[in-house]
């Protein structure tokens, strides 16, 4: 009995584990609106501080149409680093209006060094390093994203 019971406890938090893993992975469609011309990114959501903490680190692959949308419950001024970042990465500053206050280009791998907003932000879009300036994205472009309310995509 016991050892049933131990069996079923582990398999629990197998299935556990992996609904997590699953859920990390689920992205939601991120519009960039610059120079009449929209960009779709399919982006993880990181909005609590343990995920905002852990963000892309250890990544060694992203796609050119994927990245993760960092979000806060209100605007303020972020900084970020590249430790532990194998990418190079740009990096969207996003007030509270949508729009992109700086882009912080082709971040360097590994650097501790502080990559932060020019102004009090609502989220930051990671994307994979250089493509900001191969599509023409700058501050002031717009910025869309479902609201929490609505279902991710897988």
């Amino acid at each position: 009995m016991f050892l049933t019971r131990l069996l079923q406890t582990v398999a629990l938090c197998c299935l556990l584990c992996l609904g997590a893993a699953a859920s990390a992975q689920e992205k939601v469609p991120i519009l960039i609106h610059t120079g009449g011309s929209i960009y779709k990114f399919a982006a993880e959501i990181a909005d609590t501080a343990e995920e905002r903490a852990q963000g892309l680190m250890f990544r060694e692959h992203l796609a050119p149409n994927e990245g993760m949308l960092f979000l806060y419950p209100a605007a303020k001024p972020v900084s970020f680093w590249m430790k532990n970042t194998p990418l190079h990465l740009d990096m969207l500053f996003i007030d509270a209006d949508g729009r992109i206050i700086n882009v912080a280009a082709m971040a360097k791998p590994f650097d501790t060094s502080p990559v932060s907003s020019e102004g009090p932000a609502i989220a930051v879009l990671e994307i994979l390093g250089g493509s900001a300036g191969q599509l023409g994205i700058s501050a002031g472009d717009r910025v869309e994203w479902p609201s929490p309310d609505t279902p991710p995509t897988p």
